[in-house]
């Protein structure tokens, strides 16, 4: 390493203007709270904004929880990011319903909200580290089950899909998706479906933001199945963390886009 580099300070960002919200589901498990906290203070680093959370149901706080919070803090321009991975009736009803109830009981707020996570591709990097801190890393004989939530939504689940198929471009032998709840196949429908191309070595690794009920779920139907469960989550990875910043800066430039529009 040279001198200079090794100089060289690393300096915080400027403090933003602007707040920002994770809407998550929501668990009854305390370890999706922590998980999320983790998550939001990274991104708070990052952004030097100050982050809160919030939930559609299930746990505390909800968005009007939030709100109150960053004014106190004397925010009241912020960007709610949708903490789901699934582009389904929670994205496209719940959160647009909550975000315009929240506008109307705070008028003095301004708020933003950005495209939901979703199938990002990057967060296949995300699967990956979790892999790598489980023992696994990418190899022809090693085949990949990326486990979802799951969905009633037949476009959502395609999208899964799809990114269980572009994941064995990261050098895993092969991949398959499978869903915890709802239509679609079933860990073990999977496991079982890659037992029959050939593969002895199956990873199964949860699709998930935060640990809880799911994840314990998507384990357990691994373990039945006879292949390694991988328990880690995608809230402690860059992955997850560079795409909720993405989603921020792309709410954030919009938003400015039309403020200078209009």
């Amino acid at each position: 390493m040279s001198r200079a580099a090794r100089d060289t300070i690393s300096l915080p960002p400027p403090p933003a203007s602007y707040g920002v919200v994770l809407l998550s589901h929501g668990s009854a498990d305390p370890r999706a709270r922590l998980a999320s906290d983790l998550l939001a203070r990274r991104v708070g680093h990052r952004l030097g904004a100050l982050v809160a959370q919030a939930t559609l149901d299930l746990d505390r706080p909800r968005l009007d929880g939030a709100i109150n919070y960053l004014a106190s803090k004397n925010i009241h321009d912020l960007v709610v990011v949708p903490m789901l991975l699934t582009t389904a009736y929670h994205a496209t009803q719940d959160v647009p319903a909550f975000a315009a109830a929240a506008q109307r009981a705070y008028p003095n707020a301004r708020i933003t909200v950005s495209t939901p996570m979703g199938a990002d591709p990057y967060l296949l990097k995300g699967l990956d580290a979790v892999l790598k801190a489980a023992g696994h890393r990418p190899s022809a004989d090693t085949a990949v089950v990326l486990a979802s939530a799951g969905s009633s939504y037949a476009a959502a689940r395609s999208r899964h899909a799809a990114l269980a198929l572009e994941w064995r471009t990261h050098g895993w032998g092969a991949s398959a998706v499978a869903f915890a709840s709802g239509p679609g196949p079933r860990v073990a429908d999977a496991v079982a479906d890659l037992r029959r191309s050939g593969f002895q070595d199956i990873c199964v690794s949860p699709f998930l933001i935060a640990p809880g009920v799911m994840s314990q779920r998507i384990a357990a139907a691994a373990r039945e199945a006879g292949a390694h469960a991988v328990t880690g989550t995608l809230h402690s990875t860059d992955a997850a963390m560079e795409v909720v910043l993405r989603r921020v800066r792309a709410a954030v430039e919009q938003r400015d886009l039309q403020l200078a529009s209009g």
